[in-house]
């Protein structure tokens, strides 16, 4: 049942498989947001950066809980305060609206996940068509979501791995290899300067991110936190336990920074409702 709670959680002490995947997400994430802010016009930064999102949107499928915690709606609120003071659009929301959207319903989506086949089709369906419209509200609208499905079946399989006997295991590929070769389409056609090189990157990188994700167990690594030097410990397990912060964080210092240094692009609370290309949207679809 939704719920808005404070989160008291506690770590494991050994370094996880979740903090390493984290860590490799902000990692990329980070790179993403470099781009945006301070290198718009060189494309890498956005290839690289797009690996990312598919893995937000799994681990939040793949997580058993369902609750949404203070922190990420507080986070949530900062980032809009954040784009309206930079001058930016209200709409889309944050990444972090749609992660909550995608725990609150993941269960009643699974329904479907579970059933596999025409159900699963029509789901996926669903999602993907109505990407579009639904991001002009919240980042990556239901597109994120074939993700947020695709780490739910993960766990189910894992949890009941006798599903396998009855053809899941085809059903969770088939969907997932949809799912990211739908996402890849997309990213790609809204990154219009990406060269074919850069396209070619994407595509091998998608692929290596969804078996990664297919493949991905939680998992202690007790040996190596106790062998591996362990400021590097400690340092996987501060990025990977500390992702919201991080995000929060470094987008209102990216932001704090380009409204000094990019005045052509940021002004101090001239922010927008939408960008013009969602508004010439909506207007095309209203008859406006």
């Amino acid at each position: 049942m939704f719920s808005i709670r404070k989160s008291n959680k506690v770590l494991p002490a050994h370094l996880t498989s979740y903090d390493v995947l984290k860590t490799i997400a902000i990692v990329l994430m980070v790179l993403d947001h470099i781009g945006i802010y301070f290198y718009p016009e060189e494309s890498w930064f956005r290839v690289l950066g797009r690996l990312c999102v598919p893995m937000w949107f799994f681990l939040i499928g793949y997580a058993r809980t369902r609750d949404i915690s203070l922190r990420i709606l507080a986070g949530a609120i900062l980032i809009l305060l954040g784009n309206m003071a930079a001058g930016e659009t209200v709409f889309p929301l944050s990444i972090l609206v749609t992660l909550m959207i995608g725990r609150y319903y993941i269960d009643s989506w699974m329904g479907a996940g579970r059933r596999g086949g025409e159900a699963l089709a029509g789901l996926y369906c669903i999602l993907f068509l109505l990407a579009f419209p639904t991001s002009i509200l919240f980042e990556y609208g239901t597109l994120g979501f074939l993700f947020t499905v695709f780490g739910a079946m993960c766990r189910y399989r894992q949890d009941f791995p006798h599903v396998l006997e009855q053809g899941y295991k085809k059903q969770i590929l088939f969907f997932a290899v949809a799912s990211f070769a739908g996402y890849t389409i997309i990213q790609s056609m809204q990154m219009q300067s990406l060269s074919a090189g850069q396209f070619f990157f994407m595509v091998i990188g998608m692929g290596i991110v969804g078996y990664s994700l297919y493949k991905f167990r939680l998992a202690e690594y007790a040996s190596f936190s106790a062998k591996a030097p362990q400021p590097i410990v400690k340092l996987l397990q501060f990025t990977g336990r500390n992702t919201l912060e991080i995000y929060v964080v470094h987008l209102l210092v990216f932001k704090a920074i380009v409204l000094n240094s990019d005045t052509d692009r940021f002004s101090f609370m001239e922010w927008e409702w939408a960008s013009q290309g969602m508004i010439n949207f909506l207007k095309i679809m209203t008859g406006a």
